[in-house]
């Protein structure tokens, strides 16, 4: 049987979970009304005899611990099968006080959930590498409880475990000050102790360094902090770019092999096998011996989620690659958009105006010649580089590709790389257009990667994309490191940035299939962008960002709400989308009987007052025969999903994507970068996300559902590659973070973003 064959045999799945036997003993507790005081009193309690939490409601439980633990009400007996929350509450809580009872250097940094840094894998760095023992990659378990609920059975709860590396930079910053270890720009942190005297100590964080004399820290962004801190007061913010400048400043001109060697040791704890067994391992130790959740009541656990045991496991299903057309009558389809496009051209081929478009080159004048070479390659294609499997990526290049003409092309040399040079350029190229009354196209920015740590008033980017879209001009950006790729990767890179440009000038590259309704159909990506400057403040105002697009994903339009406080955020969003679907209904001439289905994705669980929000938008439209999906797309959850049939050498372990998992009615695991999407073994197993429907939807087909987020993130118009997001999410993301560069570009106009025409177009591609 060939690796390629095998890699496609049935699903063999696990999930890092272990199922809990529901006790047979009634849950023992005093029932009385909430207060919130009162209930950090009974959890700070010296005895730790009793634990509250909040029940149903306006009241709050006090469970019994200790057989004599004095109670603020009379014991009432709560039968399990009854109060499923309650019981994985008691279960988290429980593991939590075995993680305390842990002897040797294990530190417990949380409680909700329980969190552990683990003391057999204090460090997987070997020793061998040669780096000294107060820089670290530590092991952290991290264990929450969940209730699943199959179809037609009775919900059971299951204990989860999932692991990551906490990078540990254990020295002050005095000691990292005479390695020669740069502080400016960085933060630093401080130690202190958890309100919670259960907890270890932790870092805080202190400020942004802006100055050392050597003996103090000057701090920005400090908060309600001090100013100024002494260097062995303070330590270096433990973040893995942190960990390599202090590698770097250590090892010198060894540091590109060392931090590979630490890739490769934390590539071991990722890779499938190893890391479904640690996970499993961690599970089972807590089922040699039962769990006490209450007085009197103790746990057992079952069995693991794990197929390859004939165990018990949620329904599960593998949806397809969806078809794309590339034709409005639908005679042309296919699932591989890159092959149709060379063969048949675009979905509006016949009707995409700008066949001859304007661009303006912007770049340095000591690199005009090996860019005129890329953007030549980027028009007319690379017809002689093709993959080992013969795939042509950029053969025709955007010319052929997109059946254009030859554009009509004008390079304008910044003297420098300075962001005034730039924006120079950008005026040059923007006044010889209006000179002749011929507006451009797109703007084709000549960048370079490193330019992204510089200050944004001296950004060669965002100083000519800022003058470009203020006169409705599109920008693609092209590195300079693009340009020195190997001819393959070079090419792939041109195909995308030919994609994105054509999307971007109003093209319409593909749709996906059509399938058979009679609904209309909207779907929306909820988004936000946070004004602020720094890592804390400043953030009192939102904006919401919403993308829209039709069921075919065709990118109709986004919107933005102005800048509110966070808690008139709901109205804000309502007048938007009352504006955004008023839009489409009138281009679509809808009737006021029309069925219309609004699916909303967002990346938060939506409040009860948005979701409110925009059903009485919709209501005082007119719209009589409307239903809702509002579909939280969570991409920070407990869960990993495995395939023991997964066999692939990169993404051993790693499940097909398209991956599904129903986990109740409301929630599914969906595998959006499958194993084929794994470029390194390091990388390890890919999460799932977590699909959570909204309790006010009305539309509550999961199935379906699931499956259109599937779809969607298959669907970029960015790149030919599928993307870790539906783009209804990934759009308001990207446009979120344009909006915080060009925010902080000087000359920016905000009234750019919300009437600007370019805005009607995918800009921030």
């Amino acid at each position: 049987m060939s690796n390629r064959f095998a890699a496609r045999q049935k699903p063999v799945l696990a999930l890092n979970a272990i199922r809990l036997i529901c006790p047979e003993q009634p849950i023992p507790a005093a029932l009385v009304p909430f207060d919130r005081a009162q209930l950090h009193t009974f959890l700070d309690r010296t005895t730790q005899d009793v634990f509250a939490t909040r029940f149903a409601g306006t009241k709050m439980a006090v469970v019994p611990i200790l057989h004599l633990a004095e109670l603020p009400g009379p014991r009432e007996s709560l039968p399990v099968a009854e109060n499923m929350r309650l019981f994985a509450t008691l279960v988290r809580e429980a593991v939590f006080r075995r993680l305390l009872a842990l002897p040797g250097s294990y530190r417990v940094v949380s409680r909700r959930p329980p969190v552990v840094e683990t003391a057999k894998q204090e460090n997987i760095i070997p020793a061998s590498v040669g780096l000294p023992d107060w820089l670290k990659k530590r092991v952290v378990l991290r264990f929450e409880t969940r209730i699943i609920r199959h179809p037609g059975e009775d919900p059971y709860v299951v204990l989860i475990c999932g692991n990551r590396l906490r990078t540990v930079i254990d020295v002050d910053c005095a000691q990292l000050n005479d390695i020669g270890v740069p502080l400016l720009g960085s933060y630093v942190s401080t130690w202190t102790k958890d309100l919670d005297p259960k907890l270890s100590k932790r870092l805080r964080l202190a400020g942004r360094v802006v100055a050392n004399d050597g003996t103090i820290l000057q701090l920005s962004d400090h908060g309600d902090g001090p100013a100024e801190l002494r260097l062995e007061s303070a330590y270096l913010e433990p973040t893995r770019a942190n960990f390599n400048a202090v590698v770097q400043a250590l090892v010198q001109g060894k540091a590109d092999r060392v931090l590979k060697d630490v890739q490769e040791a934390e590539g071991g704890l990722r890779e499938g096998k190893a890391h479904l067994k640690a996970l499993q391992s961690a599970l089972e130790y807590f089922g040699r011996g039962d769990l006490e959740i209450a007085d009197g009541v103790k746990v057992r656990l079952g069995e693991l989620l794990d197929q390859s045991a004939g165990l018990s496991f949620p329904p599960a299903e593998v949806f397809p690659k969806p078809s794309f057309s590339f034709d409005p009558s639908g005679s042309r389809d296919d699932t591989w958009t890159q092959r149709q496009l060379d063969a048949t051209g675009p979905y509006d081929r016949a009707t995409f105006e700008r066949k001859r478009p304007r661009i303006a080159v912007i770049c340095e004048a000591r690199r005009r010649g090996d860019v005129a070479e890329t953007v030549a390659h980027f028009l007319e294609g690379l017809p002689n580089i093709k993959s080992h499997k013969g795939l042509v990526p950029h053969g025709t290049g955007l010319v052929g590709r997109f059946r254009l003409q030859k554009p009509q092309v004008e390079f304008f040399e910044a003297t420098d790389d300075s962001g005034s040079a730039y924006a120079d350029a950008a005026r040059n190229a923007l006044s010889m257009a209006a000179s002749r009354d011929q507006p451009w196209d797109l703007a084709f920015v000549q960048v370079q990667r490193s330019w992204k740590e510089r200050p944004y008033n001296d950004s060669p980017y965002w100083s000519a994309k800022a003058a470009f879209l203020r006169r409705d001009v599109p920008v693609q950006a092209l590195s300079a490191e693009v340009m020195s790729m190997g001819d393959f990767e070079y090419a792939c890179a041109l195909a995308n940035a030919s994609l994105a440009s054509y999307a971007k000038l109003g093209g319409t590259p593909w749709l996906l299939k059509a399938r058979p309704s009679t609904d209309h159909e909207l779907v929306f990506g909820l988004g936000s962008h946070t004004p602020k400057e720094g890592r804390r403040g400043g953030g009192e105002r939102v904006v919401g960002i919403t993308t829209v697009f039709s069921s075919q994903g065709n990118y109709l339009l986004d919107a933005r709400t102005a800048a509110v406080p966070f808690e008139q955020y709901p109205t804000t969003l309502r007048e938007t989308l009352v504006a955004a679907v008023e839009r489409v209904r009138k281009e679509e001439a809808w009737r006021a009987s029309d069925t219309v289905r609004l699916i909303f994705h967002a990346f938060t669980q939506l409040q009860q007052e948005t979701a409110d929000a925009v059903v009485a938008a919709v209501a005082g439209m007119g719209l009589t025969g409307v239903k809702f999906a509002f579909l939280h797309v969570a991409e920070d959850h407990p869960y990993t999903l495995f395939d023991h049939a997964s066999t692939s050498s990169k993404g051993a372990f790693a499940p097909d994507r398209g991956q599904a998992v129903e986990l109740t009615d409301h929630e599914w695991l969906l595998t959006l970068t499958g194993r084929d999407q794994v470029r390194a073994a390091y990388q390890g197993i890919p999460d799932p996300v977590l699909l959570r429907l909204h309790e006010k939807s009305t539309f509550r087909d999961m199935r379906t559902l699931t499956r259109q987020i599937s779809d969607f993130a298959c669907h970029s118009w960015r790149t030919y590659d599928r993307a870790r997001l539906p783009i209804t999410l990934l759009y308001a993301d990207e446009i979120a973070k344009q909006l915080a560069g060009l925010e902080r570009t000087p000359g920016w106009d905000p009234d750019t973003a919300a009437v600007g025409a370019v805005m009607r177009k995918p800009w921030f591609l």
